[in-house]
């Protein structure tokens, strides 16, 4: 949000945020496969500070303006991204009300938007109080390190239960035979884990497909406004940002039906058909539709596109033992990212394909839909076992 201002000053183009992002995507993805093992090293809470304070330095390293210090931010904002879901994930499976995860990891995942909006309300304020761009993102960086500070007296109960149950001795990490041992520990065995239970791996696939579903929505729906219905750059935007909205509300609703009336397999299977249905057809809505039935459009896509990842996380907290939680977790958000940095280029470049977003969101929905039928097939054969 702060890429024009900064571009301008710095002498680079606004569009080259998107590479900052796919660096940090890409740190997150790797950071997030060994937060299990740091976390049981080192224990959750402490795990979640130490992302606090990287997010603090990525954010003051971007304040520098160097191009070179934008590039090591991007990176250490990674690293602060990628952490967090394994070890609130273990955190949770831990205290959560077995009968209400659901509603407990919906409420966690309206974290990202909510911070979106309070970031998107922060800063445009620190501006017009007359402070810089990077002395706003200083502010920013002491309030994130504030927090990280805040958090550490909660170790004492957050962390009792692990203890307790055996798991929360936090044994030494046995030293790794070099880069090749820790690629191997880190990074395949997490990801082995995962990929071998046929049910956590068809969770691993359907966050992939999800998440690419999750991004290009959001990413172009704007231009899929602007460009082929018409609309005016504030009245798309106004759109986009009622989705937001809508989809921290979805996440919830969803996450406390799974508690109460649906196995969460199933619902998530039914959300992805859901998916591929509200996306076929926002795309197939006439170029002159109303903006009402566009913002209703919207709104049915974000509830279903946005609002799948607390029964996501419910249903694999559910599938695994408490002390793998948090290695699951940070395998299968590894395929999340993945889906999260492929899915703006595979949709940019069916665009250039076809010469039409309509054409782009029509094949788009087609992933979310077979990837709930899988979902759905596979609940059915859980349960004939």
């Amino acid at each position: 949000m702060l890429a024009p201002v900064v571009a301008g000053e710095i002498g680079v183009g606004a569009q080259h945020v998107g590479w900052l992002i796919s660096v940090a995507y890409l740190t997150a993805m790797v950071a997030g496969l060994g937060a299990g093992s740091l976390s049981q090293r080192w224990g959750p809470v402490r795990i979640s500070q130490a992302a606090l304070l990287a997010a603090a330095v990525g954010a003051t390293l971007l304040a520098l303006g160097h191009p070179a210090a934008l590039l090591a931010g991007a990176v250490v904002l990674g690293v602060a991204y990628g952490l967090p879901n394994p070890t609130a994930a273990e955190i949770l499976s831990r205290h959560a009300p077995a009968h209400r995860r659901g509603l407990f990891f919906a409420i966690k995942q309206t974290g990202v938007p909510l911070g979106v909006a309070a970031a998107g309300a922060a800063l445009p304020l620190l501006l017009l109080q007359g402070l810089s761009w990077s002395a706003a993102l200083l502010v920013v960086a002491a309030a994130i390190g504030a927090a990280a500070l805040a958090i550490g007296p909660s170790r004492a109960g957050l962390e009792v239960a692990a203890m307790a149950d055996g798991h929360g001795a936090r044994p030494a990490a046995p030293r790794a035979p070099g880069l090749a041992g820790i690629v191997r520990d880190k990074v395949v065995a997490p990801l082995r884990e995962v990929l071998g239970d046929p049910r956590t791996r068809r969770l691993a696939i359907a966050s992939l497909m999800f998440a690419l579903t999750q991004v290009s929505f959001l990413t172009f729906l704007v231009s899929l406004l602007k460009v082929e219905h018409g609309f005016s750059l504030g009245l798309a935007a106004s759109l986009l940002s009622a989705s937001q909205a809508a989809s921290v509300v979805g996440r919830i609703g969803w996450g406390h039906a799974a508690d109460r009336w649906f196995d969460p397999t199933r619902l998530l299977g039914a959300l992805g058909v859901a998916m591929g249905a509200a996306v076929l057809l926002l795309a197939l809505a006439p170029a002159d539709a109303p903006a009402g039935l566009m913002l209703a459009l919207t709104l049915v896509c974000a509830v279903t596109v946005v609002g799948w990842n607390g029964v996501f996380f419910a249903d694999l907290v559910r599938l695994v033992p408490p002390e793998r939680v948090a290695r699951a977790t940070g395998a299968t958000q590894f395929l999340t990212f993945m889906g999260g940095v492929g899915g703006s280029a595979l949709f940019a470049a069916g665009v250039s394909v076809s010469g039409s977003y309509t054409t782009a969101f029509v094949a788009l929905a087609v992933l979310p839909a077979v990837t709930g039928l899988m979902l759905l097939a596979g609940s059915r054969g859980q349960r004939s076992r």
